[in-house]
């Protein structure tokens, strides 16, 4: 039968049609190497969430008897007028649907009806599934466009066989680093793994982990994907519509939150999407304990594989069982040469950028900084940092510190004015200088939430003003920030890392951040000691630790 392609208005309406979506269903159900990602119910929860974006675009192919036998759901970029496979960058896997009888003739087929009726340039199908046709590709003509497909290993678990199973949890849980996970998660409370099944109980929790993710994403790669991505959160929410379709499991300590994990399942296989850690634990790893009492559940629901996707990287080489191959696919209609130079000149300047320890992303984040400094400001942007780049070698700024017992830290004077252990004020962080990206700031925040240390913020209009930092049990002999040797009694508690917005310095931010710690301090039994530093040549800031009670340090 003739390939029907169906767009726009008309392709939204097909989505609701309750006739068009049963044959969809029953398809998905007879194609063999369909995933999730091409099902009725994640498909038409992304065009849900992301129609701002985004406009159906529907290739299929029916029998003599009217019966669905082949489909690809695509979607039109209403910014750039280019196709994509409908998922986007939220779908793993990208496919057609058909019979095993036509699953390479209609993909064939489909791609001449887009190359002869559209102006598509490339569609990128990343990863398909295990067990998609690729035969035709060798008979692909030019008719139907260049074909490009690159094999990738995947690191899976098998979680099917009882004794297999038994032996892989066995051997990762009698090593030294997951024993001591176990131990020290387990003194916070008692650890329970509990599957979330609908959106009302996701609703409660899901501010939380999106801030614990976009956290940890934000430090190691510059990405803050719920924060860039509004429809992010509403497409998760709108996927637990449909049972079993997103799998998410929460690890607890008690009713503390350790990690989540977020994944897309089909009741056999369990594909990982979306690891969440709480920054406040993950001195303990508990994603580690966490994949381990996965696995254990997964087997014991009936699962066959966890599915730890294609994206290599040192945590999934920790827990791989097995490898098998995905594939990657790239057609392209026109313009193929210059399709392969611009992803050769990406890969290329990618590779350069991690040789360098610059995440790509960081380097467009330093890229947009400096497109906010006017142009005429920037020799003298330029000169000052320079000459303050020079200038650190050959002078360190020199700290005086300061103690203060904590039985003579005086009341505190007025109202609370700062949030503590907030974690998403830090990610209303907003670069003042072009050489300090968002990137570098929550990086050096997660170093020191991790390292057991408390933070101080205020933030008004979604804007971050102030941060001030605080050890409660200062262990090192190296005065933090400063780098200085110093002797710490037992019970010593430092104040230190204070950071305002330019703007924000004259509205005493860092006086009131002073008060409340102090404040705080005083009510932990375990601190006899507070100390602070701060620059031998600021007058002014010396004078107010002075007025609080601090005296200098001989």
């Amino acid at each position: 039968m003739a390939i029907g392609l169906i767009r726009d208005a008309a392709a939204e309406e097909l989505l609701s049609d309750p006739h068009f979506l049963s044959q969809w269903m029953q398809l998905y159900r007879t194609c063999p190497w369909a995933s999730p990602c091409q099902s009725p119910g994640f498909v038409t929860a992304w065009h849900e969430a992301y129609r701002d974006r985004y406009s159906p675009f529907i290739v299929s192919e029916y029998s003599q008897a009217g019966d669905l036998i082949g489909l690809i759901s695509l979607a039109t970029d209403k910014s750039s007028g280019q196709l994509t496979v409908a998922g986007a960058r939220q779908a793993e896997y990208k496919t057609w649907l058909a019979l095993p009888s036509n699953g390479s003739s209609f993909i064939e087929a489909a791609l001449a009806e887009l190359a002869s009726k559209t102006d598509v340039s490339a569609l990128s199908f990343r990863y398909l599934p295990p067990g998609t046709p690729t035969d035709w590709i060798a008979r692909c003509g030019k008719r139907s466009g260049r074909c490009q497909l690159q094999r990738h290993p995947r690191p899976i678990i098998p979680v099917g066989d009882t004794a297999a199973v038994t032996e892989y949890l066995q051997k990762k849980k009698s090593g030294k680093s997951v024993r001591n996970s176990f131990n020290r998660l387990k003194r916070i409370g008692n650890l329970t793994l509990e599957e979330i099944r609908d959106a009302e109980q996701l609703q409660p929790i899901f501010d939380q982990l999106i801030t614990f993710y976009d956290i940890r994403q934000g430090g190691a790669h510059g990405k803050f994907a719920f924060q860039q991505d509004l429809a992010k959160k509403p497409f998760h929410l709108a996927l637990l519509k449909t049972p079993g379709l997103l799998h998410v499991t929460v690890l607890r300590a008690g009713r503390e939150i350790l990690s989540a994990q977020f994944g897309i399942s089909d009741g056999k296989v369990f594909s990982g999407a979306m690891p969440i850690i709480s920054p406040f634990h993950a001195a303990h790893s508990p994603m580690q304990v966490h994949v381990l009492m996965l696995v254990e559940k997964l087997h014991q629901d009936g699962y066959s594989m966890f599915d730890l996707t294609a994206s290599m990287d040192p945590f999934k080489e920790r827990f791989v069982a097995s490898y098998d191959s995905v594939c990657s696919l790239t057609v392209y209609f026109r313009h193929h040469i210059r399709h392969q130079v611009v992803q050769a000149s990406q890969a290329i300047a990618r590779r350069s950028l991690r040789s360098l320890r610059i995440e790509p992303h960081a380097a467009l984040e330093q890229l947009q900084s400096f497109t906010r400094v006017p142009i005429k400001t920037w020799p003298s942007v330029l000169a000052r940092n320079s000459f303050a780049l020079l200038k650190k070698p050959l002078a360190e700024k020199k700290f005086k510190i300061y103690a203060l017992e904590a039985k003579q830290v005086p009341p505190l004077d007025g109202e609370q004015k700062m949030s503590r252990d907030h974690l998403a004020d830090l990610l209303a962080f907003q670069p003042t200088e072009a050489w300090l990206t968002r990137q570098r700031f929550i990086a050096a925040a997660l170093r020191r939430i991790e390292a057991g240390d408390h933070f101080y913020t205020r933030v008004e209009n979604g804007r971050l003003l102030h941060i001030s930092w605080l050890i409660e049990d200062q262990k090192s002999n190296i005065f933090p920030e400063t780098g200085q040797e110093f002797a710490f009694p037992p019970g010593a508690a430092v104040l230190f890392g204070s950071y305002t917005d330019p703007k924000w310095r004259r509205h005493h931010l860092w006086w009131s951040a002073l008060q409340q710690m102090l404040h705080d301090l005083v009510q932990n039994p375990r601190v006899s000691h507070i100390f602070t530093a701060v620059p031998a040549a600021n007058q002014p800031a010396r004078h107010v630790i002075e007025r609080v009670g601090f005296v200098g340090v001989p």
